[in-house]
């Protein structure tokens, strides 16, 4: 009788071994696969902003029509050369999570007040130990040091790039933003300055991007045109824009939602989200710090369209900030 009873329970054993390997089977004598793992974020995307200098150069900067949207108060009517401003504008930018800032420079159309106050952004971030990296845009200046030939204005490459080493990169070596082991320069694709779709004269020391919305361009300079050509796939960088506006300095002008009531920005962060999470892009570029006649700044302002609860003065500020914090902490897990 027991032998009867080890031998029936035996066999339920066995049929139980058998039934479980039944359902964990998919008929095709195929293991179901154990549910796959949760994919790793990619590293953090390097943040950068456009900081324009050249605030101070005319005595109507800070007036209409040319400007309707005015820095806080704590910035003030500042002007680009003031190193008190700087370093205010510099810790905003850093408490924002920004990695490096690109300085729209203007070469010697100015006479000399482009190359002071670049020097005096990069001297006071040397001043206080700032963690941010920089690099310049060399914008179409024109003029003094060009060549007018039958093609248009013929620029001295030779003569920016060895004024952006003496005066720039050579002083400031430990704070500027690398590119393949080389110091970052930006041109932007005007067509004077980039002509013949960007066959521009390169040189060795350096790393050239060129920045703007041109097919040839490689870095988006802003993205909030559906018609122009996508480059981040290949280069690996997105511009994120709150909004655009020349209307007030434009004949031909572009107004891209001027109240926030559309919320654009939210959709600009959002798509540069989805693809840095699909791994297409590593740079994020924030257009602008403080471009006030196109109306692109994230600076602290006060707005002079925004409706509530947008016209904060903070509110693309802190909007920006947690974007970046958001994207920093997925990268974190």
């Amino acid at each position: 009788m027991k032998r009867w009873i080890v031998t029936a329970l035996l066999c339920v054993i066995v049929l139980g071994a058998v039934l479980a390997s039944i359902l964990l089977t998919d008929g095709n004598d195929n293991k179901t696969p154990s549910p796959s793992p949760t994919p790793t974020p990619p590293a953090a995307p390097k943040f950068g902003t456009l900081l324009y200098i050249w605030s101070g150069y005319l005595s109507t900067d800070w007036q209409p029509p040319k400007y309707v949207d005015f820095p806080v108060q704590e910035l003030g009517n500042y002007t680009s050369t003031d190193p008190i401003v700087i370093e205010k504008q510099l810790r905003l930018i850093e408490k924002a999570g920004f990695d490096f800032v690109i300085i729209s420079w203007w070469g010697d159309k100015y006479g000399n007040f482009m190359d002071e106050a670049a020097r005096q952004v990069l001297q006071t971030a040397q001043n206080m130990t700032s963690k941010l990296k920089f690099a310049i845009m060399v914008e179409p200046f024109n003029l003094t040091g060009s060549a007018y030939d039958l093609g248009g204005w013929s620029y001295n490459y030779s003569r920016i790039y060895e004024n952006i080493w003496r005066n720039y990169v050579s002083f400031y070596t430990e704070l500027w933003y690398n590119m393949s082991n080389k110091p970052l320069i930006c041109f932007f694709n005007d067509g004077n300055l980039t002509r013949d779709k960007g066959n521009i004269q390169l040189d060795d020391k350096f790393h050239v991007i060129m920045v703007g919305q041109q097919s040839y361009a490689q870095w988006m300079h802003t993205d909030l045109n559906k018609y122009d050509t996508l480059r981040h796939e290949l280069f690996r960088q997105i511009s994120v824009t709150p909004r655009y506006d020349d209307s007030r300095i434009r004949y031909s002008s572009v107004t891209v939602d001027p109240t926030y009531e559309q919320g654009v920005y939210d959709e600009e962060w959002a798509n540069a989200t989805r693809l840095w999470q699909e791994g297409k892009i590593n740079i994020i570029l924030i257009n602008s710090w403080n471009e006030y006649p196109e109306r692109t700044a994230i600076e602290p302002h006060y707005d002079y369209t925004a409706v509530h609860p947008y016209n904060d003065p903070y509110y693309l500020y802190n909007k920006t900030k947690e974007y970046i914090n958001d994207i920093r902490q997925q990268a974190a897990k």
